[in-house]
């Protein structure tokens, strides 16, 4: 059996992991493309190995780990480096997901991939799901979980994809500007939505 493919998108604290949450809760198989970023980044992994070869040993702490701290401030104003970074683990996520795919029994399975636009990766997913927000809404939300000014907050949300236009391109949207149980009400009836379609 070809599983049917849900891809969940959206911005920076826009709400994806809530909505990934209640599909979880709801006894689905979610796939966290951050999760794996992080599996594959571990010492000796297909992403170590490639920033290794790539970046050379400046990234890597006297553990032997990936600094993360380092490689987003390289990054993260300097577009050709991010294409450069991009290029190297964007294959290696690709095809790790394309394997899970490959190997799921079931009939319905989503992913949560935050930059699924910027990266291409729409051939992976039969539908997608945009879970939106205001700019306003992600700003304020952004500056509390992360404890930030605004102004950077905003230059993490304009790195990213503008969330309208993810909207437009999705077949699904949930808006999850109001509390929990109302995204969660949305989840569970889109859920059914789509299980009527397969």
């Amino acid at each position: 059996m070809v599983p049917k493919v849900i891809g969940i998108t959206g911005g920076i604290a826009s709400g994806k992991s809530n909505v990934s949450n209640v599909i979880e809760s709801l006894g689905y198989t979610v796939l966290d493309c951050d999760k794996i970023t992080a599996l594959l980044s571990l010492e000796n992994m297909p992403i170590y190995n490639a920033i290794k070869k790539e970046f050379g040993e400046d990234y890597f702490l006297d553990d032997l780990s990936l600094d993360k701290k380092k490689i987003a401030k390289l990054i993260f104003n300097n577009k050709s480096e991010k294409e450069r970074l991009d290029n190297i683990t964007h294959p290696i996520i690709k095809k790790y997901l394309k394997d899970e795919i490959n190997k799921f029994d079931g009939k319905l399975l989503f992913i949560e991939i935050p930059l699924l636009y910027e990266a291409k990766f729409e051939d992976l997913c039969d539908k997608i799901i945009c879970v939106f927000l205001s700019k306003k809404m992600q700003v304020i939300r952004l500056m509390e979980r992360e404890g930030i000014d605004e102004d950077y907050a905003l230059l993490k949300i304009h790195s990213q994809m503008d969330l309208y236009m993810k909207k437009s391109l999705a077949d699904y949207v949930i808006d999850s500007k109001g509390d929990f149980s109302e995204t969660k009400s949305q989840v569970i009836d889109l859920i059914k939505k789509i299980e009527g379609e397969i």
